[in-house]
């Protein structure tokens, strides 16, 4: 059974996209490290994604958990709580997107507890038999949920540990009844990671600097169907990041940052007849494969180099409430061939913000092109904590 209509294929040609690497006689062509559930790795708020989808190590808000959790124990609010929304093939599709809600909540001047969730729905769905008869209507979706903690060591240095639970049902779970019954069906996938995060800040001068490493998504692989032995890697990725904020004057700052991303997931290697001719196997489990991903590459270092990510971002504030932002991220056309500039803009009045950002890309198959995403935020109970801390 398959879906017919135009907007069914669109969806799963974007999300297969993820999941299929195909092994390359030619080192220049697309060789891309297959993941599932790739969107667990979106930037879900406006802020970031309008830094070119920076946020390791930007200055602490409501949304850090998806970035980096330990940014918490450095909030300025006392209790905070967000909603993002995302829309997907917003050029294509107008039913289907991404809702991202978190919260967080200090505790005492050093601990702080985070939560998240993440809902990605695909509208509906009209599910054919192969004789062109309708079967079922089905609402495919993808949703995750997080909890996270933070502690503060010293005056400039934090850390943090996140758990997650990961469902993804694309189908309703229908069976296929033309393949010959049994337990022959597309399953919802379910999944367990975690994340480990630092976070750094502190003063030089007038201004001050932070500096982030996160590693997200380290957990079990997945598979989708309850009779198929194959298993999909969670998109396991490091992230390292800096920024620097200049304080002009008392109603001026320049926040400017860098982040490097690489996937912790190995990459196909180059086969003949079945047999690899470069690279290795990357067949192998979640915790191997973390290893595996920093020199397993078939065409050498040139290959893996070109498989970290680069996102670079900038953000004028004004008094703490307007803001304009800019950024860039980069992908090499070797792998997922995403590169796209992002503009936003936010603008905060009491405890209440509100952020948008748009992304231009450079390339035609970015599922997010042209995409205009929103977050609002709520912060309460400011504490004012001074700069140095």
């Amino acid at each position: 059974m398959l879906p017919t209509s135009t907007k069914q294929f669109l969806l799963l040609a974007a999300m297969l996209l993820q999941l299929c690497a195909a092994a390359q006689q030619d080192k220049d062509k697309f060789n891309p490290i297959p993941v599932a559930l790739p969107i667990i790795s979106i930037a879900p708020d406006a802020r970031a994604a309008g830094m070119g989808d920076m946020g390791v190590a930007t200055t602490p808000d409501v949304h850090s958990q998806h970035y980096n959790a330990a940014k918490y124990a450095f909030a300025e609010s006392r209790l905070g709580i967000g909603v993002s929304v995302t829309p997907w093939l917003a050029n294509l599709v107008q039913d289907v997107n991404i809702t991202y809600g978190s919260f967080f909540y200090r505790i005492g001047s050093t601990q702080s507890v985070g939560m998240s969730v993440r809902y990605f729905s695909l509208g509906k769905m009209e599910i054919m038999s192969n004789q062109g008869h309708f079967v079922d209507v089905v609402n495919p979706n993808e949703f995750s949920i997080d909890l996270s903690y933070a502690r503060r060591f010293g005056r400039h240095l934090s850390a943090a540990l996140t758990g997650r639970y990961i469902r993804s049902d694309l189908t309703g779970g229908l069976k296929n009844t033309e393949s010959g019954g049994g337990d022959n069906f597309i399953s919802p996938a379910n999944a367990g990671s975690f994340d480990m995060a630092v976070y750094y800040q502190n003063t030089h001068e007038d201004n001050d600097y932070g500096w982030g490493v996160t590693i997200t998504n380290l957990g079990t692989k997945v598979a989708y169907a309850k009779e198929n032995t194959d298993r999909y890697f969670l998109p396991a990725t490091i992230h390292l990041g800096g920024r620097y904020t200049f304080n002009v004057d008392a109603d001026n700052s320049f926040l400017t940052g860098l982040e490097l991303s690489k996937l912790l997931v190995p990459t196909p290697p180059v086969r003949d007849s079945g047999r690899i001719a470069l690279g290795y196997n990357n067949e192998v489990g979640a915790m191997e494969g973390l290893f595996q991903s920093f020199y397993d590459a078939p065409y050498g270092w040139k290959e893996e180099l070109s498989e970290i990510m680069v996102g670079v971002g900038a953000e004028y504030i004004y008094r703490k409430l307007f803001f304009a932002r800019a950024g860039y991220f980069h992908d090499s056309k070797r792998k997922g061939n995403r590169r796209y500039i992002t503009f936003g803009a936010g603008i905060k009045y009491n405890f209440i913000e509100l952020n948008v950002s748009y992304l231009f890309p450079f390339t035609t198959t970015d599922p997010l092109s042209n995409t205009l995403r929103v977050s609002l935020l709520f912060d309460f109970n400011t504490l004012r904590l001074p700069s140095a801390y």
